[in-house]
């Protein structure tokens, strides 16, 4: 029975793809023209858009380090907030009312090549964002002549205890990110969902205006496998158009920090999201029957998904209203894994099973969900 459904969603697959790939040229120039176009005007626009929400514990009290927070305050891409205390920032950082604690410690700056070190706390809920930040923090660290240690903790400065273990140290040397490696996450979430839009959903209402879908279903193929070949169709043609966004970003000069790595894993992402938007595409078309109506009602709900996603700017930096949106759009946990992939050096692998688990939980949702409507419809 299973070798049938998936043999039967195969020859659906293959006729779509043939009909797809008669009108390559136009099919390909338009999912290059989305990400080219978004690469090339916000790329190169620096982090000016962040406002990371910055907590800073200055430990050492002199001059040179109320020096250092006065530059920190100059960039427009951090909101800096003085906290007494590290309990004070840690337990400030674990209600999430801020994306990082910056710790001076003793002596800033003057001992250079012993260790001395400016030490960021981040949880994992935002390490993404302080990753987008940490780049200004080092670059100003520098100008100070700070060392940084891996691991260990500042000299003269005991490691506080993190109020849990989603709260982890590193050192201010950990990345260097540019805002183009930083939006590619958003970019190709973006190719994905329209994609499927545009792929699986508009195929489904085509094959019913034009009078396929009555063939089909007078086949001996079920309505489980047409609506399964028509998800794989929807997923393959958001894969092609999310490698071809990868090739791009790099042609512009994005970096994946975890290498070969890293982009396996940021496409295996794309293939979960795909197959989801691709389901939740046809839960759209299996209710909808005019293909005008459909990509308005695809487009109203694909752009706020996306907007809300982090997709341009850390989604800390947005009202409270809209963070719990943003937790609640599975956009966010695609861009938030492609996004671990490509500024860091390091991914926890927690955050990396969570991120899956909620893309596979929606996927497996938004099919069921498709499979039901489109029998209820026919039925």
């Amino acid at each position: 029975m299973a070798g049938t459904l998936i043999e039967d969603a195969l020859i659906i697959f293959n006729r779509e793809m043939i009909i797809f790939r008669s009108n390559m040229r136009s099919n390909l120039l338009r999912s290059i023209i989305f990400p080219l176009v978004i690469l090339l005007f916000f790329g190169n626009l620096g982090n000016g858009i962040f406002n990371s929400p910055i907590a800073v514990t200055n430990l050492a009290n002199n001059p040179q380090s109320i020096q250092f927070i006065n530059a920190l305050q100059q960039q427009n891409s951090l909101s800096i907030k003085g906290v007494v205390s590290e309990d004070t920032g840690l337990s400030m950082l674990k209600q999430n009312k801020i994306s990082a604690l910056v710790v001076i410690p003793p002596g800033f700056p003057s001992k250079v090549g012993s260790g001395q070190s400016v030490y960021i706390y981040y949880s994992n809920a935002n390490l993404n964002t302080i990753s987008a930040s940490t780049s200004f923090i080092t670059s100003i660290a520098k100008e100070f002549g700070v060392g940084t240690v891996a691991g260990g903790a500042p000299v003269g400065v005991s490691t506080p205890t993190a109020p849990s273990s989603s709260v982890k140290l590193v050192s201010t040397s950990a990345t260097t990110i540019s805002y183009m490696d930083f939006l590619v996450g958003g970019v190709i979430a973006m190719v994905a969902a329209f994609g499927t839009i545009f792929g699986a959903g508009a195929s489904l209402i085509t094959d019913r205006q034009i009078g396929n879908l009555k063939l089909f279903l007078m086949t001996p193929i079920s309505s489980t496998s047409l609506i399964l070949g028509k998800a794989i169709y929807g997923t393959t043609t958001a894969m092609i158009y999310a490698a071809l966004a990868i090739l791009i970003a790099f042609m512009l000069g994005a970096t994946v920090a975890q290498g070969v790595v890293g982009i396996i894993f940021i496409l295996l992402i794309t293939l979960v999201l795909s197959f989801g938007l691709s389901s939740l595409a046809l839960v759209l078309a299996s209710k909808i029957k005019k293909f005008e109506m459909y990509t308005i009602l695809g487009n109203v709900m694909v752009l706020p998904l996306w907007f809300l996603s982090g997709a341009f700017f850390p989604s800390s930096s947005m009202p409270a209203w809209m963070q719990y949106i943003s937790a609640a759009d599975p956009l966010t946990y695609a861009v938030n894994g492609i996004r671990g992939f490509m500024l860091t050096t390091y991914y926890p692998v927690t955050s990396i099973l969570i991120d899956f688990a909620l893309l596979a939980v929606f996927a497996i949702v938004m099919f069921t969900l498709a499979v039901k409507l489109f029998k209820n419809k026919i039925g």
